[in-house]
């Protein structure tokens, strides 16, 4: 027997999607690739700032109900369908993480940042899935504690780089 399960259905809408929310296997939790394209209400969303916003609320929600919270994320897989709106993505996805979860945003071991032009639709302007740890479960026997790495500030000769307009 499988100590996989299912989150259930998605739902942008009152309209279910054709796949579920994610699933949870052990300590660990993986969304479906979550877009922004309509709100909960039904009503399209355009530009890469409204749909990030979107994006970022559902995978929260979607944690939540598994038992994670943001800071739990180890992993989000971000697709971007256009290279020009990197900074704008960038600027709204972190003021974002500051706010929901500053522990993340903080340690920034997270990201893998694709720009992929063909995402599902083309109205689809980011697409991000995220893999989150449960907390306060006990550490698997024999394997050992690893530490948060270090801030990159607090690495000599390493800054956060300051995203630059057109990179």
């Amino acid at each position: 027997m499988s100590a996989k399960r299912g989150l259930g259905p998605l739902y942008y809408g009152t309209a279910q999607q054709p796949w579920s929310r994610g699933a949870a296997a052990g300590q660990w939790v993986v969304t479906s690739g979550i877009d922004g394209v309509i709100d909960d209400s039904g009503t399209a969303l355009s530009g890469v700032e409204s749909q990030t916003v979107m994006v970022l609320e559902r995978i929260r929600a979607i944690l939540a109900d598994a038992g994670c919270a943001v800071d739990d994320i180890v992993a989000l897989d971000q697709y971007l369908a256009d290279p020009a709106e990197r900074s704008a993505y960038m600027r709204v996805r972190d003021r974002w993480l500051a706010e929901h979860g500053p522990g993340l945003y903080a340690r920034r071991d997270y990201a893998s940042l694709l720009v992929y032009p063909r995402l599902a639709t083309p109205q689809m302007r980011v697409e991000i899935r995220a893999v989150a740890h449960l907390t306060g479960l006990p550490q698997v026997p024999g394997l050992p504690q690893v530490p948060d790495p270090p801030h990159r500030s607090d690495l000599p000769g390493l800054s956060d780089p300051t995203p630059q307009e057109g990179s």
